[in-house]
């Protein structure tokens, strides 16, 4: 009778292991999902980069699952599409991977510092507001 309770109380812990999954679809006792996050109106991206992170017994989780982590360890500054792939032996490993595909397009050029008009030379006429401005250059300096 207690093997009975015992093997009982296994399924439902077993069966409840995938609740909180975040696949699509689960296997009780192995699952290797993947699928798509999401894409962007980039073309697709020769570069990958992944992500992971990963829990143990249900007790212990650790890792960087992250896009931004992902798209370092690839050298992706310019993002394409997302998929990501999750993976559970009998509920007590648990696995779920970000790739990100994309461009490394170089940085990004930093922007020209503002800058305030140049002052009028000597004697030099300054339309009044009600009057329209011209564009003229002195090339001759």
């Amino acid at each position: 009778m207690n093997s009975l309770k015992l093997s009982a109380a296994s399924m439902i812990f077993l069966g409840l292991c995938g609740c909180a999954s975040t696949q699509p679809v689960g296997g009780m006792l192995y699952s290797d999902v993947k699928g798509p996050v999401t894409a962007t109106s980039h073309p697709r991206g020769p570069l990958h980069g992944e992500s992971c992170a990963a829990s143990y017994l249900g007790l212990v989780a650790l890792g960087d699952a992250s896009i931004s982590t992902a798209a370092k360890n690839g050298n992706i500054n310019v993002i394409s599409h997302i998929e990501h792939n999750s993976m559970s032996i009998l509920g007590f490993y648990n696995r779920y991977c970000l790739e990100v595909w994309g461009h490394n397009r170089g940085a990004a050029a930093p922007a020209a510092p503002a800058t305030a008009p140049a002052a009028p030379k000597p004697g030099a006429s300054i339309p009044s507001p009600s009057a329209p401005a011209a564009v003229t250059a002195d090339i001759t300096q």
